[in-house]
């Protein structure tokens, strides 16, 4: 007896269509019919709008890749349009444009279309990334851009728990889509809450708005403006030779300590990204709830973003780099030892990407 979805998305024991399945047919003997509900699982009727299944079954891990791929080259073009348009009008142009993205894929009718567009949201969304987090650091100064800079990433993991219930309550997929981008059109409203960075303007020569931003800065504060910071600006550009050559990515491979500096960065944020990603991506295929997974990720990354504003004034830089690597990796290699069980291993699975973000 072949087994087929009914309209109720409730697999039952009738008939299937002339186009059958015998790879799922067989994986689905092994479960209980009277309680299997497709409707449990947004993917799944992604897998059924694409016939996602048998020898097209590794299509969403290709469709994750693209998205992933797009993150990686838009991290290289973005700092350059950052550069030349400004922090702020890369960071709102890229809103505009992942809105953009992420809506029409609502409205996707094939799955080669639905990974192009993957492909460029992720291109997109790190501009997003990049210039907000670059934004931050250069609107403040002295401790106080460790504690920007960290604090930072405070969105990422209420995001994790806000996106867990929207989920559980909307199970199609392209209401939860919807639902978790419109909501971004607030984010418009930045427009005339964030000034332009000061440094960048300085840098381009826009004195005049220089002013202006630490003006407002003073009074919002509370705090009063050396008088002769227009003059100190003056200088400041009267003394840059009008030839100097601009800094590019190949000064980063100029000289050997820098070339040196470079690649063990690299290495060191590829580690971390492919654990994290690893980890983060994969919550539904270590056991347990996929929605309580995905909570209890958020929930344990908020303290450990917190306590490492604290840890990197107190002790710099390389030292907590260092040990958070290895706790990170001490965590990752503890989970094969312990025995598998439910939820046995999720505390040390879910903990360990985020001691190496620390």
């Amino acid at each position: 007896m072949n087994f087929a979805l009914n309209q109720n998305s409730v697999y039952e024991r009738t008939p299937l269509h002339k186009r059958t399945y015998p790879c799922l047919a067989r994986a689905l003997n092994e479960r209980s019919f009277a309680t299997f509900d497709l409707r449990a699982h947004c993917a799944t009727w992604l897998a059924t709008l694409w016939e996602l299944v048998c020898d097209r079954q590794a299509l969403p891990s290709i469709a994750e890749m693209m998205f992933l791929t797009g993150v990686a080259l838009g991290g290289l073009v973005s700092g350059m349009f950052s550069d030349r348009f400004g922090r702020k009008n890369t960071l709102m142009a890229s809103l505009v444009l992942q809105i953009s993205i992420a809506v029409s894929m609502t409205f996707c009718p094939w799955l080669e279309l639905y990974m192009a567009l993957r492909f460029c949201l992720g291109f997109i969304s790190v501009g997003i990334v990049m210039s907000g987090f670059v934004l931050c650091m250069e609107l403040v100064g002295g401790k106080w851009r460790t504690i920007s800079g960290v604090s930072y990433l405070f969105p990422v993991p209420l995001s994790y728990i806000a996106i867990a219930g929207i989920a559980y309550f909307i199970r199609d997929w392209k209401n939860l889509q919807l639902a978790i981008t419109l909501p971004s059109v607030l984010l418009f409203a930045l427009w005339w809450v964030l000034p332009e960075s000061p440094r960048w303007l300085l840098a381009m020569g826009r004195k005049d708005e220089v002013m202006a931003i630490l003006q407002e800065a003073a009074r919002v504060n509370k705090r009063p403006l050396p008088a002769n910071t227009d003059k100190i600006f003056q200088q400041m550009l009267d003394a840059k030779p009008p030839s100097e050559e601009k800094a590019g990515v190949l000064d980063l491979f100029r000289t050997p300590n820098m070339r040196k500096i470079s690649l063990v960065l690299y290495v060191i944020w590829f580690a971390v990204y492919l654990v994290y990603y690893g980890l983060v991506l994969n919550l539904a295929n270590i056991g347990g709830d996929v929605y309580v997974n995905t909570v209890i990720s958020g929930v344990v990354e908020i303290p450990s973003i917190a306590l490492s504003i604290l840890i990197l004034l107190k002790m710099g830089r390389r030292w907590p780099l260092c040990l958070t690597l290895v706790g990170g990796g001490v965590a990752c290699l503890l989970t094969l030892i312990v025995p598998i069980g439910e939820y046995s291993p999720h505390a040390l699975t879910l903990a360990s990407p985020h001691c190496m973000l620390c």
